[in-house]
């Protein structure tokens, strides 16, 4: 018998599938150099993985992606088009990963950048670059010391952002293929950026194809001169170029402390070739504003 007032039997509703921690989203050449991260099951990842090769991809097999989106042209232009044609993916998850084909690092290392991004409530990050690495800016080389840095520098080669900093970074991205010189601009669409924005040593990645070679040289191959279109870019945009800090305990000293004590800790960092940048890197952390009015 049933008794009075007894709420009629309902099915279960079906579990509906937790949100992804981050879309990432690669664009993939042939010759990419990712590593086992980009080739984790889908059913071991907490992120979404979307590809978007510009050439036959021999290994494409290998992948689970989420979805695939061939598309022809640079890096940063056509993000800007697949964003814009699927503004949805701006709303699917907390953070967008959007790394290079060079990047090499395992499944616990992507895991460790998420978490630590979430716990953290970054805006805007990086994985540090292991001390192999080939490097632009000595900023972003792992510091040993640390878990994280704060920073007013994350650069385009694996940034991680909210969808609210990559929306109001969009328009910068339109039409251009490199969009050499928006990490110098998109820390101030940041708010709070002086604790918002880091560089994660704890989840340091390697790269080791040669800074800009690959780019110049299919830029070149289209009929483009990226450096002449940043520098022109930089001077309509900003004005001036901006110096790259880090920001450890203890202000600037601290900072400046932390990356000497890294240099003597990590020495292969210290090679004859890098020996201005990092100077440079250690000159700014003593002079240079961190974070200068919009």
């Amino acid at each position: 018998m049933t008794a009075p007032n007894a709420e009629p039997h309902a099915e279960p509703h079906a579990a509906r599938p937790p949100a992804p921690r981050a879309v990432v989203i690669l664009r993939l050449g042939a010759d990419h150099r990712v590593s086992g991260w980009a080739k984790t099951p889908r059913a071991a990842r907490d992120w979404e993985l979307i590809l978007s090769p510009y050439q036959e991809i021999p290994d494409l097999a290998e992948f689970e992606p989420d979805a695939v989106i061939p598309r022809e042209g640079g890096k940063w232009d056509v993000l800007h088009d697949i964003l814009a044609e699927r503004p949805e993916l701006l709303a699917r998850a907390p953070r967008l990963w959007l790394p290079d084909d060079d990047i090499e690092a395992d499944a616990a290392t992507v895991a460790r950048l998420l978490e630590i991004a979430e716990a953290e409530d970054l805006a805007l990050a990086q994985p540090a670059l292991t001390p192999d690495s080939e490097f632009s800016h000595y900023i972003t080389v792992r510091n040993p010391l640390t878990r994280l840095r704060r920073t007013n520098f994350v650069e385009l080669m694996a940034p991680l952002l909210t969808p609210q900093v990559l929306a109001a970074a969009m328009p910068d991205m339109k039409d251009r293929p490199a969009a050499k010189g928006l990490d110098f601009v998109w820390q101030h669409h940041v708010d709070a950026p002086a604790r918002r924005i880091a560089i994660i040593d704890a989840a340091a990645m390697a790269h080791r194809r040669p800074i800009g070679a690959h780019l110049v040289s299919r830029a070149r191959a289209a009929g483009q001169d990226v450096n002449a279109e940043r520098d022109a870019w930089i001077a309509r945009r900003i004005g001036r170029w901006p110096r790259p800090v880090a920001l450890g305990p203890g202000g600037r000293p601290g900072a400046f402390a932390l990356a000497v004590l890294g240099l003597l800790a990590s020495p292969r960092v210290w090679r004859r070739r890098w020996a201005e940048r990092i100077a440079k890197h250690l000159r700014a952390q003593l002079v240079s504003p961190a974070f200068p009015r919009r």
